[in-house]
């Protein structure tokens, strides 16, 4: 009894140290893969003009994290490829504020040759009506 006792607890240590590791691996895959599809995202959002240096961090990240794995180093390789990850999505956030930014300031330099063109109509319109009233002023022959 003591020794089936002492097996089953060995046997039963070895396969959740099994199953850890397998997580831990399936993490790091899975992060990456994350990481990955969001540079790619970025990228379509234009990040690499846009966000040049965020881009570029999580590339490296990336590849650092891929590199990790490969060694074996799943804790690691789900560490970059997290920080590849979340550096991607900044990117892609600063290429869209950028994006808005220059949308704003064409907005704001329409709204200002529209505001120049309401004070010319303005002008024109107080320009006929004092010519209207000149008009009405004088007699008629």
């Amino acid at each position: 009894m003591k020794k089936w006792l002492v097996f089953t607890s060995f046997s039963l240590i070895i396969v959740l140290t099994s199953l850890g590791c397998g997580t831990s691996s399936q993490l790091a895959t899975g992060i990456i893969d994350d990481a990955r599809a969001k540079i790619t995202s970025a990228k379509a959002a234009d990040a690499l003009n846009l966000a040049n240096p965020e881009m570029a961090d999580a590339e490296q990240w990336l590849s650092q994290a891929e590199t990790a794995l490969n060694a074996g180093k799943e804790k690691d390789a789900y560490r970059l490829g997290k920080r590849s990850y979340l550096k991607a999505r900044v990117a892609e956030a600063v290429a869209a504020a950028s994006r808005m930014e220059e949308q704003a300031h064409k907005v704001e330099q329409e709204l200002e040759l529209k505001g120049q063109a309401v004070e010319a109509a303005a002008r024109e319109l107080k320009q006929a009506e004092s010519e209207w009233e000149q008009l009405k002023s004088t007699p008629e022959p």
